[in-house]
């Protein structure tokens, strides 16, 4: 189902320092490494039992692997989550995913690292907000402005349940 219809509230993800941290340093450390093998490979013996051909291909493996890496983070970590009059929309940089109301039990504010039943895409530590879903797993995620995106989720959602009961579109 393709959320249609007025958007209510659009917020950023919040990322933490330290999740920063995390994704920057892991591909320092490939750059770090591929320029190591690289030199290794072309002009000085760094790794003094590496053949020159192994640090060529441990080179290119590492370049392919930063690659993957900026494409896995550009494809999968979120970017934007919206309030809609049907639902809430996770947007990610390759693709969004919406969650319609029906689906939804409750939003409420989370805390802790541990997830369980359910998808977590947790960047921030301070700012979590849990969509409780029916009979589905439950999703954790962190909006910028965690008190007004859950004032406004709520409000939607107990907008949406009114006018279900009222006899309006059903979704």
């Amino acid at each position: 189902m393709t959320l249609r219809g007025l958007t209510i509230f659009e917020d950023d993800i919040k990322y933490d320092a330290w999740v920063k941290l995390v994704l920057v340093f892991s591909l320092i450390l490939l750059i770090v490494l591929g320029i190591l093998f690289y030199i290794d490979g072309h002009h000085s013996n760094i790794f003094p039992k590496e053949p020159p051909r192994e640090s060529r291909i441990a080179f290119v493996i590492l370049c392919i692997s930063m690659v993957l890496t900026v494409a896995a983070y550009w494809l999968f970590l979120p970017r934007k989550i919206s309030v809609f009059q049907e639902g809430i929309r996770v947007k990610f940089g390759g693709f969004s995913w919406d969650i319609p109301f029906q689906t939804i039990e409750s939003v409420k504010a989370a805390k802790g690292l541990v997830v369980r039943r359910g998808f977590s895409c947790i960047t921030s530590y301070k700012s979590q907000i849990v969509v409780v879903r029916k009979n589905r797993l439950n999703i954790r995620i962190s909006p910028s402005r965690c008190d007004q995106f859950l004032e406004s989720a709520n409000r939607a959602l107990s907008d949406w349940a009114k006018m279900c009961q009222s006899g309006g579109n059903s979704g």
